[in-house]
């Protein structure tokens, strides 16, 4: 089976809110064991946010929409 494949099953069969919290605590606890501060995650966690949200305007936003639409008479 392949990597997708395998992920996929992992997927369906999580509780992704529990999930969540488990790499939540564990990165927060990787990243003070690392010698980043509070503020340094605090960061971290908006940068993650920003990117998210970024991504979200990318797939909200129709392809061809940079073009103006135009109005035409005649």
């Amino acid at each position: 089976m392949t990597r997708r494949g395998n992920q996929n099953i992992i997927l369906k069969n999580m509780d992704t809110d529990k999930a969540t919290k488990i790499l939540a605590k564990s990165l927060y606890r990787e990243l003070i064991r690392n010698g980043f501060t509070n503020k340094d995650v605090v960061n971290f966690s908006k940068e993650i946010l920003d990117y998210r949200a970024q991504e979200m305007s990318k797939e909200a936003t129709p392809k061809g929409s940079n073009k103006k639409d135009r109005l035409l008479i005649g």
